[in-house]
């Protein structure tokens, strides 16, 4: 909430140009305030305004570096030994052997360089607000009239999910940054590097417009080939800046490009900018900061996921110089207090101009006439609080609720007791047709979801949530508003802590009263203003119409009153609310407290008091908090030592009465009541909003599979292929036939009508008809297939029982399966490959080509002949083409229209595995798999056999807490172990930013030496939570015995939901192979090897052709669970391709004319 760039003083425009120093030997040599370094005349004001004017279109668009040599602290002449060059040796005093300096100040002087320093921290969170807008948030400033613009394409930064919104960046870079430049030259760099024209060329609308077009037809490929890209971009000398857009690692190695980009930039004068868009990967980070650095350029962290600028060449020199300026406050400070180093700093108020004659308006550039009226602004509509507000504005009162939204088509789930099954069932109809939603009320309700409604929904949320945006920057644009909060009530009493320990805060509280009277009170029926310190004292006994003579007069009164006596809040309360017992009880009353600490009273009985006085008033309290950054608390009562308790007190006291609390700083809004239930709305709509992406999600899910093979099937199936895609009726099952004779039939006629029954509870249960006209539902085209037919007869057993013998039985049915169209997913699910597989193998996608030839059509038969007494082939079994499969030979009964099908779909799969693939050898996943569960510990091997991996460990370290435990959200901690356990965290902890950065401290201060204690490392991380996922790395040289740690490992986790993974490192030794395979599968883990960067460069560049170079290719053997499973099931797919393209040939050798 607290707003950094919003300043609690008056943003007037400082001037940028140097002021000249000057020192003094003396008391008499500081001068005034309106002589010296802090005068402006009308005209000195006007050419500065006249030279910002001129400044908007030239100066915005410099670096920070070269715009702080205008606008920075040394040219402003605020820096500190500014400062110092403004006071003056009053005398030299010696204590024992040591010197003292003294030095003097005027106050004035030093008051006007305190408010100088304000405005600046204001112009640079200006200049921050700038840069953090539009385009220049995701890519900077980008400088330079011949622009190169670099695009990574790879598949990375290009994937369907990031590709949208980087087209869209893109587009609005190119409308409010590349429309300003002369000449543009664009190229993308995946695997291979395309450009969109042969050369530069000159900024018109028709090459723009091939531009965007160009933009939007980007798409993956493959890796990222940074350095082709580069020596593209060098060999065109007229471009004199390189725009390097980075969303993925280069595939260089930073000890390589980076070397290479600096002998290459030499003899060029080339000025890049790098950045890094929506990349959170530590080493690509690392790399693009170095790039900057040594081609001596500027670099922009943009994270897309987060809304934010990480880091920036830009901002950091800015954020720099406020720490710089609020350094120099805090001196000024100190030397209020009259120290300053080794030195003493006496603060001399002048004769001419003093602290108390120096009014609010002092503030502005302009000189300050105090007989001068107000500027007060006319009247307005009194506002509303926020509360009252959202009463007609809120998503409730717009109807945008999201169960108001969905309530329509929303159902309960059904549940009753069916007498025949003799329990109680649940409905499943709509569990399969609609989505599973919770309700606000906790219940689970079944929902058909709407895409289009959600998505106008989704809109007109945004739309909501402007409206509130809007709203929090109003509450917060205007200085008064700012300082006050909104003034809502008719009847206004203003009280003010004019107490001792206000002193220093005279001239805030000043100017926030100014600010008051000119913006706010001109709206109110009445007003009156009362001061406290020990004793109370009003403005009028009455309150008065606020008139300009009334507002001017009052303003006169308070630039007349001075600071003293101790803080009787409570009094001045009373006194206010007591003024208004007999006042017009139609009329909204408000009191507004303004101070800068608690009160002398104890607080419970100020709460009692307050919510006594109030109660039975109708006065509303509201109470605004001044807190000077980095002030110390100045307060009588030693035991309130810090602003937070100050902060509970005061917002105790307001909420006692009915009223808002407001607490403001130097430099912003730190806690608003009214901003808190906006900021509630919005944190409402966003709920909202994930929600409906939620529920569109699982809509997308759950989608029938028929719909797609339908549609698919229309464009490249073959017409049988068709007519088996096309959804068909359910068939009623024909009657069972346990039919009794017709003596029995005749016996039991009276007794019981013959009714269908379900056999379980589990069958389609239809509307009951009787057995006497039930008929089972025919086909279409029926009168060309032969009747099913059983013939059964029936006869009485001994004990009077009805049996029944069946001469004939239906034919079985084919085992053979057509070729489905199939349904991939297009995002990376977070799951172990074999539990992948159960979703995506070629099993479950019924792509098995020895069962789709292996039904009883395909049998080849064979009969033995007595009479030449031998086996002889069925005559149909000439007919088709015949295969051997398994050691058996099978009939080939598909179609090449269906072969190809089915090579169509198997490409399809391939490539998904392909994708798959190259996701688990990518980051952090190559070296220590994907990190499955929510709560995590990490046991590092740190024995000595570990020390030659330790360095590339440890970064491995840093990418897995980085790419997985914090984009993730997962709950971790980690164990080092040797020869003794060193845990890093007692509890699992969140991994939040901070927690994620101790981690990789801790890490980088872990050495090797000593045995391997893995039995207690497993105790150690198996005591932190019931249900928890152990990875253990390790070389697997262990100093106890395998079997015992295997019987450890499995007493630790019986009961339990804890899984150990183990991850090998530098294993050489079959044998520790094995042992952390056991180890793993005993526990439910899995088993991790990391392979080489050689297997892992070889698998990509073959997953990355699409297998297509060489046909007999194969990827690398690999040790690990997930890489094992996946790489047996592509090898097992691409068997299954060669032999359908084998049979596809034999069919059409054997039939030329099959389609």
């Amino acid at each position: 909430m607290a707003q950094g760039s919003e300043s609690f003083r008056s943003t007037t425009t400082m001037p940028c140009s140097k002021k000249p120093g000057h020192k003094g030997d003396g008391v008499s040599s500081v001068k005034p305030y309106n002589e010296e370094l802090f005068a402006i005349n009308s005209n000195e004001t006007s050419s500065l305004k006249r030279q910002q004017e001129q400044r908007e279109g030239v100066d915005e668009w410099k670096s920070s570096v070269e715009w702080l040599e205008e606008c920075g602290l040394e040219s402003c002449g605020l820096s500190l030994s500014h400062l110092f060059s403004h006071c003056s040796t009053a005398a030299m005093s010696l204590r024992e052997d040591e010197v003292c300096t003294q030095l003097e100040i005027g106050s004035d002087l030093l008051d006007g360089f305190e408010m100088k320093l304000y405005q600046a921290i204001e112009m640079y969170h200006a200049r921050i607000r700038w840069l953090t807008h539009g385009s220049r948030k995701m890519f900077g400033v980008v400088k330079g009239i011949r622009l190169g613009v670099l695009i990574d394409s790879s598949v990375v930064n290009c994937s369907e999910e990031r590709l949208k919104n980087l087209q869209h960046n893109l587009l609005l870079l190119m409308e409010e940054q590349f429309s300003l430049k002369k000449q543009l030259h664009f190229l993308s760099f995946g695997t291979e590097v395309s450009s969109l024209w042969d050369r530069p060329r000159a900024v018109t609308p028709l090459s723009f417009q091939e531009a965007q077009e160009w933009v939007l037809q980007l798409r993956p490929s493959g890796g990222c080939n940074l350095r082709q890209a580069l020596e593209r971009a060098w060999s065109h000398t007229q471009l004199d800046s390189l725009l390097i857009i980075l969303g993925s690692c280069p595939d260089q190695d930073p000890d390589n490009i980076l070397p290479y980009m600096a002998q290459g930039m030499q003899d060029k004068e080339l000025s890049v900018h790098i950045v890094a868009y929506d990349n959170c990967s530590p080493i690509a980070i690392e790399t693009v900061k170095n790039i900057a650095k040594v081609t001596e350029g500027r670099y922009h962290l943009f994270s897309a996921a987060l809304g934010v600028v990480d880091s920036s060449s830009d901002l950091e020199p800015l954020w720099a110089e406020i720490k710089a300026a609020r350094d120099v406050l805090h001196h000024i400070r100190t030397m209020r207090h009259g120290e300053l180093k080794d030195m003493t700093v006496s603060v001399v108020s002048e004769i001419s101009t003093g602290l108390d004659s120096l009014s609010l308006s002092d503030l502005k550039s302009e000189a300050y006439d105090a007989s001068a009226a107000l500027c007060i602004q006319p009247p307005a509509p009194l506002p509303t609080t926020s509360a009252e507000w959202l009463k007609t504005h809120s998503l409730k009162a717009k109807k945008l609720s999201l169960y108001q939204v969905l309530a329509p088509n929303v159902y309960s789930p059904l549940e009753g007791f069916v007498p025949i099954l003799g329990k109680t069932v649940h409905s499943t109809v709509h569990e399969k047709a609609m989505v599973q939603f919770e309700w606000h009320d906790g219940t689970v309700k079944n929902v058909h979801v709407d895409p289009s409604l959600l998505q106008n929904y989704q809109k007109q949320l945004l739309e909501a949530e402007r409206v509130l945006e809007d709203r929090v920057v109003w509450l917060s644009n205007t200085g008064s508003r700012q300082i006050w909060g909104t003034v809502c009530e008719q009847r206004v009493q203003v009280l003010l802590d004019m107490s001792e320990m206000n002193s220093h805060y005279h001239l805030h509280i000043q100017h926030a009263v100014h600010l008051l009277l000119q913006e706010q009170l001109p709206n109110t029926h009445s007003f009156n203003v009362i001061v406290f310190g020990s004793d109370v004292k009003p403005w009028r006994e009455q309150m008065v119409p606020p008139t300009h003579e009334n507002l001017q007069d009052v303003w006169q009164w308070i630039q007349g009153l001075e600071c003293g006596g101790g803080r009787n809040t409570l009094a001045a309360i009373q006194h206010a609310v007591e003024a208004e017992s007999n006042s017009d009880s139609s009329l909204t009353r408000g009191v507004y407290l303004l101070t800068t600490g608690m009160p002398d009273q104890d607080p419970e009985t100020t709460f009692d008091d307050v919510i006594e006085c109030c109660s039975g008033s109708g006065v509303q309290l509201h109470v605004c908090l001044f807190a000077g950054e980095n002030e110390p608390l100045r307060c009588l009562a030693p035991r309130y030592v810090t602003w937070a308790e100050t902060a509970h007190v005061l917002r105790g006291l307001a909420h006692a009465g009915n009223g808002r609390f407001h607490w403001i700083t130097d430099t912003g809004i730190v806690e608003s009541d009214d901003v808190i239930v906006l900021i509630g709305e919005m944190e409402k709509a966003a709920n909202y909003w994930q929600k409906c992406c939620e529920l569109l999600d699982s809509l997308v899910q759950r989608r029938s599979s028929k719909d797609a093979e339908e549609a698919e099937s229309q464009e490249c199936c073959s017409p049988a292929l068709y007519s088996q895609a096309m959804p068909q009726r359910h068939k009623l099952p024909p009657p069972r036939p346990t039919l009794l004779s017709l003596a029995r039939l005749g016996s039991k006629e009276g007794k019981r009508s013959h009714t269908w029954r379900p056999n379980s509870a589990k069958a389609v249960i239809p509307p009951a008809h009787p057995v006497n006209s039930w008929e089972a539902a025919r086909p279409v085209n029926s009168a060309n297939k032969k009747k099913a037919k059983i013939s059964h007869s029936v006869f009485y057993l001994e004990n009077g029982k009805l049996g029944a013998v069946f001469k004939t039985y239906l034919k079985p049915k084919s085992m053979q399966k057509p070729v489905s169209t199939i349904k991939l997913a297009k995002h990376e699910d977070i799951c172990s490959t074999k539990q992948w597989l159960k979703q995506f193998g070629i099993r479950s996608l019924k792509l098995d080509l020895h069962k789709l030839v292996s039904g009883p059509e395909c049998t080849h038969r064979k009969k033995l002949v007595r009479t030449v007494n031998k086996s002889v082939s069925a005559k149909y079994c000439t007919i088709f083409p015949s295969v051997q499969l398994n050691g058996c030979v099978r009939h080939l009964l598909l179609s090449p229209g269906e072969l190809k099908q089915y090579l169509l779909q198997t490409e399809r799969v391939l490539q998904r595995y392909a994708q798959r693939m190259q996701w688990l050898l990518s980051g952090s996943r190559r070296m220590f798999g994907c990190v499955l569960e929510r709560a995590v510990c990490v046991l590092l091997d740190m024995s000595g056999s570990m020390a030659p991996c330790l360095p590339e460990l440890q970064k491995e370290l840093v990418s897995l807490i980085w790419e997985q435990l914090h984009t993730n959200s997962v709950r971790f901690s980690m164990v080092a172990f040797s020869k003794e356990v060193r845990v890093w965290q007692a509890e699992l902890v969140e991994a939040s930013e901070e927690r994620c950065k101790e981690a990789v401290q801790w890490l980088g201060q872990l050495s090797t030496h000593g045995s391997t204690s893995t039995l207690h490392a497993l105790q150690a991380g198996c005591a932190f939570e019931d249900s928890l996922g152990v990875y253990l790395i390790t070389d697997g040289r262990f100093d106890c015995s395998c079997s015992l740690v295997l019987k450890e490992a499995e007493r630790l986790t019986a009961g339990k939901n804890i899984i150990v993974h183990t991850i090998a490192l530098n294993c050489q030794d079959s044998i520790a192979r094995e042992f952390l395979n056991s180890l793993a599968h005993k526990t439910r883990g899995r088993f991790h090897q990391a392979p080489s960067q050689t297997d892992s460069d070889a698998a990509n560049e073959l997953l990355s052709s699409g297998f297509s170079e060489v046909e007999d290719s194969t990827l690398p053997a690999f040790e690990g669970d997930d890489l094992k499973r996946l790489r047996e099931e592509i090898e097992k797919l691409k068997m299954f391709q060669k032999q359908a393209k084998a049979f596809r040939e034999i069919i059409l050798a054997k039939n030329p004319e099959a389609v």
